[in-house]
């Protein structure tokens, strides 16, 4: 009883202190959020594009991306006959490009996922119940840079989707046909045009299924993160009705801020750096750190960038379909990547010389 009366005063404060936390917060984080919403509209507002760029060609990336879409394809989930045909296809393709096989078997890197918990989606408020994978594949070319002994550079793009359910197919066209056939259109010019550091492309299997082809890189000791410089994420990016492509990371390493300036002076489209600040910064604004297969490098220590549109309506629905696709938005898109490309290569190369 004593210890009780001593005690009153400290617990008093906790509860006040808790009562008034508890009852400010919804008002605080709204208020983040409506700064960071109208930060996000400077942003657009200050993004000014340039004259559409034409290295790349539009048509044969739209030939790529239908084949992925494609009803034969069933919607790509990792291990079904229309996920296995389609990372045979992009393992054809490396080769024909003449990227060099980087994979554990050849172009391929095999892995398997049993189901299992995940304490960290768990405390995030998503499904902790990861499902298991039987047979999952990434499939890795490597094409060498004209400065051997730089650490290569890893573009990924995730291959699968959410497959069919029942007779209904998720086609997935923008999720992620987008990244992958913009992944080999910029093979196929770097081919001829190579950057000084090499280029790991890697088309990654599971990402749907929380991630597990990126995971499945280190887990099973293909990769080291000190073994490679630099992730560059591309998913989803053939559509948005407002022109605008979402460049995230450079909260997370602002020396990549002017680099995005730069390419915005180049770029057809609008360039938005957000989606990447924690919620105690952005209030109830969606931070994209995580998001996507760039959230398991960035996990690893590695600077990463990630470039994708917002969610539309088709997003995971069976109208995700090639014929929604903005053609000429989804080229700029892609030339805009390839300048950023350009640009880190120039940026990273001097830096490494220096150090």
């Amino acid at each position: 009883m004593v210890l009780l009366k001593k005690l009153r005063w400290p617990l008093a404060l906790v509860v006040i202190a808790t009562l008034a936390y508890y009852g400010l917060k919804p008002y605080w984080l709204t208020q983040l959020t409506q700064q960071e919403s109208a930060r996000i509209i400077t942003l657009k507002q200050q993004a000014v594009p340039a004259a559409p760029l034409q290295r790349l060609d539009a048509e044969r990336m739209m030939a790529d991306l239908s084949w992925l879409a494609a009803a034969e394809r069933q919607g790509r989930a990792p291990g079904t006959a229309g996920g296995i045909a389609a990372r045979l296809w992009i393992a054809e393709q490396f080769a024909t490009i003449g990227l060099a096989p980087a994979g554990s078997e050849g172009y391929l890197h095999p892995y398997s996922v049993t189901e299992h918990f995940s304490l960290r989606r768990w405390f995030r408020g998503k499904n902790a119940v990861i499902p298991g994978v039987a047979d999952a594949a990434n499939v890795l070319g490597l094409l060498a840079g004209t400065e051997p002994g730089l650490k290569p550079l890893i573009i990924t793009a995730h291959y699968d989707h959410l497959g069919m359910h029942g007779d209904t197919i998720f086609y997935g066209a923008d999720d992620n046909a987008s990244g992958v056939a913009a992944m080999l259109e910029l093979a196929r010019y770097l081919k001829q045009q190579p950057l000084r550091h090499s280029v790991l492309f890697v088309a990654l299997d599971s990402e749907e299924k929380g991630l597990q082809g990126a995971v499945a890189l280190f887990r099973t000791g293909l990769f080291d993160a000190d073994q490679l410089r630099f992730n560059i994420n591309i998913d989803m990016l053939s559509r948005d009705t407002e022109q605008q492509l979402f460049a995230v990371g450079s909260y997370h390493h602002p020396w990549l801020q002017p680099l995005l300036q730069q390419v915005q002076q180049q770029s057809a489209v609008k360039l938005i750096a957000a989606h990447d600040r924690p919620w105690y910064k952005a209030g109830h604004t969606q931070d994209w750190t995580l998001s996507s297969d760039h959230g398991v490098f960035h996990q690893q220590g590695i600077p990463f960038i990630y470039f994708g549109v917002a969610d539309h309506a088709d997003y995971h629905t069976p109208r995700d379909t090639a014929d929604k696709v903005d053609v000429a938005f989804y080229h700029q898109v892609v030339e805009t990547v390839l300048n950023f490309l350009q640009v880190l290569d120039q940026q990273l190369a001097e830096k490494d010389r220096l150090n």
